[in-house]
């Protein structure tokens, strides 16, 4: 009798995947062909040159806690910063004392930090909190962050129980 193969969750990507699509006119990856998008280049300080300095600071502390998860592009865009692995998975949107930082999640996180949680996909829920002090940046966001690293990969698990 043959053992039974392992089933995978619906959503979850089988370890080969199809490669990202790429514009050509701005070399972005996409993972469908002609996603809509804002072509250009943009740069980081530029995109913080109205924040206080302290902003830019924390922004770099939630960088390096992005990039423990796994290897990701960043991507500065006109108006926010974002993070991508296949899909985009996190970002932040600078403000003058303080960012908006953002991510998805497989589900809908209950935090009374959250100012906005919105449902893309059954998968992808984007969670968005304020960050005006290192003390924003917590081992909880750490972690959350590490989950939607998944999202970003596409290789997405069942959500906690």
């Amino acid at each position: 009798m043959k053992p039974k193969a392992k089933q995978q969750h619906p959503r979850s990507k089988s370890p080969k995947q199809a490669p990202l699509w790429r514009c050509p006119n701005c070399n972005e990856r996409f993972v469908t062909k002609n996603m809509w998008h804002s072509c250009g280049k943009f740069d980081l300080e530029e995109l913080f040159a109205r924040s206080e300095p302290h902003v830019m600071k924390l922004f770099k502390k939630y960088e390096r806690m992005v990039r423990t998860c796994g290897p990701v592009r960043m991507i500065p865009q006109k108006t926010r910063v974002v993070f991508q692995v296949r899909v985009r998975f996190a970002g932040a949107y600078p403000r003058k004392s303080h960012f908006v930082a953002s991510f998805a999640l497989p589900y809908r996180a209950n935090d009374p930090r959250f100012i906005r949680i919105e449902k893309y996909a059954e998968h992808f829920q984007g969670h968005s909190f304020r960050v005006s002090s290192e003390a924003d940046l917590d081992q909880r966001v750490q972690d959350w962050l590490c989950e939607s690293y998944k999202v970003g990969a596409q290789s997405l698990s069942e959500p906690p129980a």
